[in-house]
């Protein structure tokens, strides 16, 4: 998806820094935002509901950034991508850069800044017990999956029943397969499905 709705350099006062002048005093930040969604119905019907609307994006980047505070740019720009992906319906893909025009290193600088790129992505599971309750725990597993706001759309298949491979001296196996969205990196989901 290449189509893209861009904020340049949103002013933001908040109170976020490592030291306590900053969290206690507060002090200005430039924020940089591409959101990457898909245009084209908007742009053929005229229709601000059919796209994202970026006087609103704004107002929530500032509204988040001024009700949380954050030692880290690190930590801002994560957790802003991440409230933006899931709040604002449309979004896709997030650029996002949190700038710090009035850095505190006693040297001449313009900005000190975090710049990172955060999107939903899709996974593909297969998912499977022989052991007690079989149909009760996958649906234990999925009713986990549809709970966690790191992951959306959640579907599955119908279940279905299988031989075991492999080790075939065991009871016959329930399964189905899943697909989802998730913010979650690769192994950073395979680490929530180790947990549940």
């Amino acid at each position: 998806m290449s189509d893209q709705i861009k904020i340049r350099n949103l002013e933001v006062y908040a109170h976020h820094g490592v030291y306590p002048e900053e969290t206690k005093l507060g002090q200005k930040f430039l924020v940089d935002a591409s959101l990457c969604t898909d245009t084209r119905k908007a742009g053929f019907t005229d229709n601000l509901r059919l796209s994202v609307d970026y006087g609103a994006v704004c107002h929530f980047i500032s509204e988040y950034m001024k009700t949380h505070t954050f030692k880290l740019l690190e930590a801002v720009a994560e957790h802003l991508a991440e409230a933006i992906l899931q709040d604002i319906p449309g979004v896709r893909r997030i650029d996002l850069e949190i700038k710090k025009p009035w850095a505190p290193i006693a040297l001449p600088i313009e900005t000190a800044s975090v710049a990172i790129s955060r999107e939903w992505h899709t996974a593909y599971l297969s998912i499977g017990s022989n052991l007690g309750d079989r149909v009760g725990f996958l649906q234990y597993g999925l009713k986990r999956l549809s709970e966690n706001p790191q992951l959306r759309g959640v579907k599955v298949s119908s279940f279905f029943e299988t031989e075991p491979y492999g080790y075939a001296d065991q009871g016959m196996f329930v399964n189905a397969a899943v697909v989802l969205q998730t913010l979650y990196t690769p192994y950073e989901l395979l680490v929530f499905l180790q947990k549940v």
